[in-house]
């Protein structure tokens, strides 16, 4: 692969002072707003100082931007970096695991986008990021990663790809799901968004009681209100109005132009009507599938489905492992066979024991002898009211033994757990690394057990079901121990 070096496009500088006024933005707010026009020396004093802090801040930008160059050539990608100490790092393009898009309203302004791709590694090689490249160069970095992770494809693509062939990459994905205005419009209340607007507008009160008399105005409007049933009426149906419509405007800000497509190498989710998101994962990177359901989403039967990867996934803030969060149950298990093949939700699942109901029914709450406690010693005539949080405690042991139960058949294991949010989980036995078969003193009263599990990811997955017969976490273990057929060593 011939060399080829760039530095990120100039919008980066902008970036980074963007960045650097949203972090200071209370002390910038705290200075100039609220201490404007002051005579004290100690605050004028202390905006000379905040403003040279600000300048050096954009000069030292404006060098890192200067000396940061990455070339890609040899199969991978050289990252020259620092102003006052340099660096130098080497990332191989074959061990590019997932790869995260983002193009944010700054970004669409200069036709640029943001490209993180990780490796699955740990430290400085876990991840790269470069923040403000052009939308061709950061498809092309993506289109040159997944081709030479494939060994026969790399050989025969030493050349750069020009945006054509990207272009006929592109189209040979096949799409799986589309989100509809309707689509979004059923995820705003699903997701309950529009309560969203409560602690907006109480965010938005208590800002303005420091800066203006809002108590005084607020109290006098509310007594005007108050004093006739109809305008209370008006009130309640306008507000109502006013917070589906955030809801609806949120969701679909956040979930417009919702994307699952697919290739026979990669899984790519796009989302986002003006923060626009795209990531992509390896197929045979997955690690596990989860099934999340809300008490909600159970009732109107939809489901979330997450991506267990080797690496990371993204910021957490954008979820971007996960499918579309608001899919029919049935149309999300096609989807995830579709996506993968070789992953099937699996029917028929054996549930937990009447003895393990018996154990967890009989087993001592901590959390309600610290509630009798701590009443006894505050406030000891509503000690009763200590058997209200057991009543609960014996309804959430009671959900999670309906909602439990699992499954190991041929190479997959797939357990589900969970009281009032149920999960679903399913991986196969070469995804596993590790595995855990244990038994408290209460269990072995009861003949049951835990069986755990352990998937690569960042972070580890834990992941277990209590209370399952002995007989069957042997079983399991022993299942285990069957891993090595299953096992492929890969090339470095």
């Amino acid at each position: 692969m011939e060399g080829r070096t760039a530095r990120l496009h100039p919008v980066k500088m902008l970036l980074d002072f963007v960045s650097l006024i949203k972090t200071n933005f209370i002390i910038i707010f705290f200075l100039y707003v609220i201490h404007f026009g002051t005579d004290s020396k100690l605050w004028l004093a202390s905006q000379y100082l905040f403003a040279v802090f600000i300048l050096l801040a954009i000069v030292y930008n404006f060098f890192n931007w200067c000396f940061y160059r990455y070339t890609v050539k040899d199969e991978a990608i050289h990252i020259s970096s620092g102003v006052i100490k340099k660096s130098e790092r080497v990332i191989s393009l074959s061990k590019i695991q997932n790869i995260q898009k983002r193009t944010t309203v700054i970004h669409k302004l200069f036709n640029i986008s943001s490209i993180t791709m990780e490796t699955g590694e740990s430290g400085d090689n876990g991840s790269i990021a470069l923040a403000a490249v052009s939308k061709q160069e950061a498809d092309w970095l993506e289109t040159i990663a997944s081709i030479v992770y494939d060994e026969e494809i790399s050989e025969a693509s030493e050349e750069e790809k020009d945006p054509d062939s990207i272009v006929e990459t592109q189209n040979e994905r096949e799409i799986h799901f589309i989100a509809s205005k309707k689509d979004v419009l059923k995820a705003s209340f699903t997701s309950l968004s529009f309560f969203a607007l409560i602690p907006v507008v109480f965010t938005i009160y208590s800002n303005m009681e420091d800066l203006l008399p809002v108590t005084s105005i607020m109290g006098d409007w509310l007594k005007a209100i108050m004093r006739y049933w109809w305008l209370i009426a008006i009130t309640l149906v306008i507000f109502t109005f006013i917070a589906i419509a955030f809801g609806v405007i949120t969701t679909y800000w956040r979930y417009g132009k919702y994307q699952i497509l697919s290739d026979s190498k990669r899984i790519y989710i796009r989302k986002g009507l003006v923060d626009e998101v795209a990531f992509s994962i390896l197929k045979e990177k997955v690690q596990a599938i989860e099934v999340i359901q809300s008490p909600l989403k159970r009732i109107l039967r939809l489901a979330e489905v997450k991506l267990v990867s080797a690496g990371e996934t993204g910021e957490e803030d954008l979820k971007t492992n996960s499918l579309y969060p608001f899919l029919p149950v049935n149309r999300a298990y096609e989807i995830v066979h579709e996506l993968l093949p070789e992953y099937k939700i699996l029917p028929n699942m054996t549930s937990l024991p009447k003895t393990a109901l018996v154990a967890k029914m009989l087993r001592p709450s901590i959390l309600w002898l610290a509630a009798l406690v701590g009443l006894i010693i505050f406030k000891q005539n509503l000690w009763y009211v200590s058997f209200a949080v057991l009543l609960i405690v014996y309804i959430l042991r009671l959900l999670d033994f309906l909602n439990s139960s699992y499954i190991v058949k041929d190479e997959y294991m797939q357990m589900r757990t969970g009281s009032l949010e149920t999960s679903l989980f399913l991986t196969k036995r070469s995804k596993v690394i590790e595995v855990e078969v244990a038994q408290s003193r209460w269990q072995r009263r009861f003949g049951l057990a835990k069986m755990g599990i352990v998937n690569r990811s960042k972070p580890i997955v834990h992941t277990s079901i209590k209370d399952v017969p002995y007989d069957a976490a042997v079983d399991f273990y022993y299942w285990y121990k069957k891993r090595g057929k299953d096992i492929r060593i890969e090339k470095q």
